[in-house]
């Protein structure tokens, strides 16, 4: 009951309450504390990130409308207005800093932004359904690995570790997802970003 009310929504049982824990259900894929994760392309708290895939549409305006990919830097080349920037900003507002720059060219332009597709993350290794998975809003290590339906009976749940490229280089991180969820240290449940690679290693034990 005790682990049950340290980690809310993610229950987790231990193997014996020693040695390799045991796999992690699926029910649910968030932790208490963490903010689930947005159902809409259009929910107003998303913000756009890279590698999300934007469709806009400006009304009677066909050379306009268009579909970008949002880059690495967080932006992507539009006709008579060159670079946005577009990462953190929601949809909306995205649709608002459009319709200001296009009034140099159009009288009252209708502007409207939809995420077609979603930036991407991996998880791969001793989980029950590894693959890439859709990074609709915040999304931590722990959720991520829920959303992959769990560890298998094999993993060794505090040897997970993310693998980021920053800049052109690659980074790893290491997250204890053991100790995060038999001892509530959220801190440690890192947020996932754009292209992240989750990694969960066999246990040797």
């Amino acid at each position: 009951a005790g682990l049950r009310a340290a980690i809310g929504l993610l229950p987790v049982l231990l193997a014996g309450c020693s040695g390799t824990p045991g796999p992690l259900p699926v029910a649910e894929p968030t932790v208490a504390g963490a903010e689930p994760t947005p159902p809409l392309a259009a929910a107003d708290g998303y913000s756009i990130n890279p590698g999300d895939l934007l469709e806009i549409t400006v009304f009677g305006e066909n050379d306009l409308s268009r579909t970008v990919r949002v880059s690495e830097d967080g932006s992507f080349s539009y006709p008579l207005l060159g670079k946005i920037r577009a990462d953190g900003l929601t949809p909306h507002q995205l649709e608002g800093d459009l319709v200001g720059r296009l009034r140099d060219y159009l009288v009252e332009p209708e502007v409207t932004v939809f995420i077609k597709e979603y930036s991407k993350i991996s998880v791969l290794g001793q989980v029950k359904k590894p693959g890439s998975y859709e990074l609709r809003g915040r999304m931590t290590v722990t959720q991520a690995i829920a959303l992959a339906g769990g560890f298998t009976e094999i993993a060794y749940w505090n040897g997970t570790r993310v693998v980021r490229t920053v800049n052109g280089k690659e980074e790893v991180i290491k997250v204890p997802v053991g100790q995060i969820l038999s001892d509530g240290e959220r801190l440690r449940d890192i947020e996932l970003k754009p292209n992240d690679i989750i990694v969960v290693p066999e246990s040797l034990i």
